[in-house]
């Protein structure tokens, strides 16, 4: 029996009915949707098409899709289940996974799983923060309370020396180990495909980094990544959009209030490989950041990659204060306005009266990958400035040509360890420009720094962006005092300094609803 020949028969209000219940109406029946939050009903199931629609949130489908946004599993996973659970006969084949490794990460995502269940407290958390037993479920969030009760799990099941391979024990002595994740929530992570390859763990003290990530492995490739992707797929691709966050427990709470087509890079910047992963499902992205200088450095550091995958991108910066996570959960509604009447990057900075307005446009133009588009973008800039429309392509001329010398500059030259910490510091924000007259650098290593504090981001090389440490700040301190000369100069990199640092973009953002 062939897939639309199981599909056919299916009873989807007998399928429907066993997850939500239904109310007749007329011919059809009807339920409050379960992936947005509903006081009225507003999904529709018409027995006779054999499709469901939600006139809420616009997603539908037939009755597999019903199960496998609901179960948040694969069209093909919940066809299976399906299958199964009504008794027909099926011959579709399961992509064959013989890597021993992921398996071995899925069980041990499981095990974080029922250890959740098992303690109170956290679960407590959870619901202090507005997570609820849905979401827990929904991304499989887990806890470690222990290196050796992980130990036990994975000695009893004869996987100790295949997870060891991945990097998430930490091999004390030949008998003993430590659970890179002990005591922390655990956030799994998995890829397009559904598979766990990662964690991510957040503290649930004051010791140690508030966050930590899996090494990165065969599997784990941060660069290629986004949480949330394979949760909210579905609605990627029905909606052609994705909206970027910052956090974890951004995109869950956001998820949560409805926005399922939310996603967020794991504690790493956004790149190009992130924006070929969406340009083949979406049109636009809607940058959803913090309304501080941070978020409005990674508006600077993540437009540039979807800019040249041909996106439409659109800025939404949230009030001082207030995160996605926080804002959601006051202002869905509201929210959910601003999203649909976002404005394109462009048009939100051609409203912008200022100097660096302008800069800020030329800069973004320099990405658009549509040459006709950015010339069409040029000539409404050039009316709006009374500025030469050449003028204006020189100007984008001059970020290329920065591009050029630092990749011509970049052959054959090396830069030390320290150097690399030194950057990927002030990458991400641990540092200003005032430190550039302390430290000593190569040309190289200096123009780079330069790079970065003028806020051309896309010019730094991806090995400075992708490094991983335990705990960044420090790093970078200690960086930071092998490359001073005067080791009696220290240097106030304070949350408070951070903040006060200028930054190039000028976006405006939304108002609390």
């Amino acid at each position: 029996m062939d897939l639309k020949e199981i599909v056919k028969k299916l009873d989807i209000v007998d399928v429907i009915s066993s997850y939500i219940d239904l109310e007749r109406s007329g011919n059809n029946y009807r339920a409050r949707c379960p992936f947005h939050p509903d006081n009225n009903p507003s999904l529709y199931v018409s027995p006779s098409k054999g499709i469901w629609k939600c006139f809420g949130c616009g997603v539908g489908g037939d009755a597999v899709k019903f199960v496998a946004l609901y179960e948040n599993l694969t069209y093909t996973e919940a066809l299976l289940e399906l299958a199964k659970k009504y008794k027909l006969p099926v011959k579709l084949e399961r992509k064959k996974k013989d890597e021993n490794l992921l398996n071995a990460i899925n069980l041990v995502a499981e095990y974080y799983h029922r250890k959740l269940k098992e303690n109170p407290k956290v679960i407590d958390y959870l619901k202090e923060r507005g997570i609820s037993e849905r979401t827990i479920k929904k991304f499989r969030l887990g806890y470690s309370p222990s290196s050796e009760e992980l130990l036990d799990f994975l000695r009893e099941n004869q996987l100790l020396s295949l997870y060891e391979k991945t990097g998430n024990l930490l091999k004390i002595d030949e008998k003993h180990y430590k659970d890179l994740f002990a005591g922390r929530l655990i956030i799994p992570i998995r890829d397009q495909r559904g598979n766990t390859v990662g964690f991510g763990g957040r503290t649930l003290t004051e010791a140690g980094p508030k966050y930590i990530n899996s090494p990165e492995t065969e599997f784990f490739k941060k660069r290629e990544i986004l949480f949330g992707f394979y949760e909210g797929l579905g609605y990627i691709k029905e909606r052609k959009r994705a909206i970027l966050v910052e956090g974890y427990f951004d995109v869950m709470s956001m998820h949560q209030e409805g926005f399922q087509e939310t996603v967020a890079v794991m504690g790493t910047s956004f790149g190009q490989e992130h924006a070929k992963l969406l340009s083949a499902y979406v049109q636009e992205v809607v940058l959803l950041f913090d309304g501080d200088q941070a978020g409005r450095r990674a508006v600077r550091q993540t437009a540039p990659y979807l800019l040249r995958e041909g996106l439409k991108v659109k800025v939404l910066l949230l009030p001082e204060g207030e995160d996605p996570d926080t804002y959601v959960k006051k202002f869905a509604s509201g929210l959910r306005k601003s999203i649909e009447n976002a404005e394109e990057i462009f048009d939100s900075l051609l409203k912008e009266n200022s100097k660096q307005a302008l800069e800020d446009y030329l800069y973004f133009c320099a990405f658009v990958k549509d040459k006709v588009r950015q010339m069409e973008l040029l000539s409404v800039l050039s009316k709006k400035t009374n500025l030469p429309m050449a003028v204006l392509k020189e100007k984008i001329g001059e970020h290329l040509s920065r591009q050029k010398k630092l990749e011509s500059s970049r052959e054959g030259q090396k830069i030390s360890y320290h150097e690399r910490v030194f950057l990927y510091g002030l990458y991400i924000g641990l540092g200003s420009d005032d430190l550039l007259k302390k430290v000593n650098l190569s040309p190289y290593a200096m123009e780079l720094a330069e790079a970065i504090i003028r806020g051309d981001y896309h010019l730094i090389p991806e090995e400075i962006k992708r490094q991983s440490f335990y705990d960044p700040q420090r790093a970078f301190e200690e960086s930071l005092k092998k490359l001073t000369p005067d080791p009696s100069v220290e240097e106030d990199i304070s949350l408070e300094k951070i903040r006060s640092r200028k930054e190039p973009v000028r976006l405006r953002g939304i108002r609390n609803a």
